[in-house]
């Protein structure tokens, strides 16, 4: 983590390349809220899954470090944004996978089918906000 008056970078292991990179972190905190980035469903070898299913399931693990990170946890997860390249195609598999991770009152949550992401051979990318104890 590295601070930075009122916010704070949170950069897992994980993230920790890419950041270096980038100089973007998986989230920052900032007068209690989580900011987390999209995040894709890439395994810890640099790959993606081939299918949606696996994609989805692995987006929710990897968002679960970040949030963890951050000593926060889907339960304090009150926005949820979702991008999809075959949104429609997703849409069950999407929501029954959510249900592995999320509980109610589940978190405001928008949807998008868009044509591609910036990592190629995503097939969803997801960000949220949660709330945390500053």
């Amino acid at each position: 983590m590295t601070r930075d008056h009122r916010r704070l970078a949170i950069v897992p292991l994980v993230w920790a390349d890419f950041y270096q990179e980038t100089g973007i972190p998986a989230a920052v905190a900032a007068r209690g809220g989580l900011h987390v980035t999209g995040h894709t469903g890439t395994l810890e070898d640099g790959s993606l899954p081939d299918d949606a299913e696996s994609q989805i399931r692995q987006t929710f693990r990897n968002l679960a470090i970040t949030l963890a990170e951050a000593g926060a946890s889907w339960a304090d997860v009150v926005q949820v944004n979702s991008y999809h390249v075959g949104l429609q195609a997703q849409g069950d598999i999407l929501l029954r996978v959510a249900a592995e991770f999320l509980a109610e009152p589940y978190p405001a949550w928008t949807a998008v089918g868009i044509t591609e992401l910036f990592e190629q051979g995503a097939l969803v990318e997801i960000s949220c906000i949660a709330l945390t104890a500053d």
